[in-house]
């Protein structure tokens, strides 16, 4: 069954038009999955009718995900609402024969959502050219032994990861209240607002291509390989081991007077350390420095709503040095580099940064070309160069989303970027889950590092 939730578009939000600078530079599909075990009180709370209903409610409250972007001729950006767009929301059910102890007992495997149909049809590329396709897309597959299967998708131009699975968990909260007679609490919105100020100098995360469509972009930076040389694996590291490594960083000397370093900027300098020298173990890249990227949620330094629907995000990068990849005892001068990297992102300089994105919109908009977004993206997303980025997403509410018998047991990244590692809390916030995606001889590699091993254990191998 498959629902078109666009009729439901509340009246006083079709005209209404809201103008915006978020930063739309990941014109991509970003989807996910979430795993209910199985429970009687699935059949009350996350049945047809009772999602149906309560998505229509959370929906109407949250009108930005009805939104077309549109290059107005005053070289403006505005967000136009209409029951008529062909990107509405969508919504489909399926009764899958797999059970949710099969899907438990292979680890979640990235493969079985594929294989039992729990996913829905991909778009012609995971980058998008237009928004012709929805924004949001759900699947709700109820599995033979009475779990379920929630498949998420959403374009990233108007949902990063926090707003994704806020808006879920908001839903959930939603069905709810309605059980309780209650009236649905609307989704906040965390746009990035342009200051109408002339664009600074170019960020150098950003890249820009007016000579071409996206589809020549993306051609353009994807690493060439064959069509079975990609695989995805899931590792689970415990967060103490990351604590320790924090501490050893703090003591190694390298710190001045009172700076410091986060879990994530250990982490991401351990992932930088064995994933990149797998690569180059493997062949996959020549042997030289690295670009570490880290994704960087902009909602606090700038003063947005931590829990509101958008994508303020951006990237910081830093290039470590070769030396300092090949050997293990260089990963806490890398923290330090990634965690100098993240203090010059300041709430000043992302502004900046939105700055120079939203004029530079406007001038790509002057030339004629309608969907600007298109030709502007982050430098990370180049593959054929020496490229690593990691996003640390613990601080969002990926298990928050209880639609009345309980939260997810486990939630899977169905990424497949090379060189773009997720990772994802677990339910118990007691380990971090590596969503790994590389090229084959690259993996092999890595699943061959003792020093990954003795961290990290696999979880799932698709």
């Amino acid at each position: 069954m498959r629902i078109d939730m666009g009729g439901h578009l509340p009246k006083e939000a079709v005209s209404w038009t809201a103008s915006t600078s978020t930063l739309f530079m990941l014109p991509l599909y970003k989807p996910v999955i979430q795993y209910y075990k199985p429970s009687p009180l699935n059949d009350v709370c996350m049945n047809c009718d009772v999602l149906r209903q309560s998505l229509i409610a959370v929906l109407s409250k949250c009108p930005l995900v009805f939104a077309r972007v549109t290059a107005q001729p005053d070289r403006s950006l505005v967000l136009e609402y209409s029951p008529e767009n062909s990107n509405n929301p969508v919504l489909e059910f399926h009764n899958a024969s797999v059970s949710y102890a099969e899907l438990e007992a292979r680890g979640f495997r990235l493969s079985d959502v594929r294989a039992n149909e729990l996913n829905m049809p991909a778009e012609d590329s995971m980058f998008s050219e237009s928004f012709e396709s929805p924004l949001l897309k759900f699947k709700v597959s109820f599995l033979s032994d009475g779990g379920i299967a929630l498949y998420s998708t959403r374009h990233h131009v108007l949902f990063d990861g926090n707003a994704l699975f806020s808006f879920v968990s908001n839903w959930a909260r939603c069905t709810r209240m309605l059980a309780q007679n209650q009236a649905p609490i609307p989704s906040e919105m965390s746009l990035v607002q342009c200051l109408n100020k002339a664009g600074s100098p170019k960020p150098a995360e950003i890249t820009v291509d007016t000579t071409q469509a996206q589809s020549g972009i993306v051609a353009a930076i994807k690493h060439a390989m064959g069509p079975n040389d990609m695989r995805s694996c899931v590792f689970s590291i415990a967060a103490a081991e990351i604590k320790r490594l924090k501490q050893q960083t703090m003591d190694s000397g390298l710190l001045r007077q009172g700076e410091w370093v986060s879990s994530n900027n250990v982490l991401t300098a351990f992932i930088a350390h064995h994933v990149i020298r797998a690569n180059m173990d493997a062949c996959v890249y020549e042997r030289g420095p690295w670009v570490v990227y880290n994704s960087l949620d902009m909602r606090r330094l700038l003063g947005l709503p931590l829990r509101g629907i958008g994508s303020p995000l951006f990237t910081t990068n830093c290039l470590v040095p070769y030396d300092e990849l090949m050997d293990a005892k260089h990963i806490f001068q890398v923290a330090y580099r990634v965690r100098k990297c993240v203090d010059r992102c300041t709430n000043s300089y992302l502004q900046d940064a939105n700055d120079w994105i939203a004029a530079s919109y406007k001038e790509l908009a002057k030339d004629g070309i309608h969907e600007p977004w298109n030709h502007i993206s982050f430098t990370m997303l180049d593959n054929n160069a020496r490229n690593l980025g990691v996003s640390c997403m613990d601080k969002i509410p990926v298990y928050d989303a209880d639609f009345g018998a309980g939260c997810p047991e486990m939630v899977r990244s169905l990424d497949n970027i090379s060189n773009y590692i997720i990772a994802l809390p677990s339910p118990q916030s007691d380990a971090y889950h590596l969503h790994v995606c590389l090229e084959s001889l690259a993996m092999d590699a890595l699943m061959a590092d003792p020093g990954w091993n003795s961290l990290c254990s696999l979880m799932c191998d698709s």
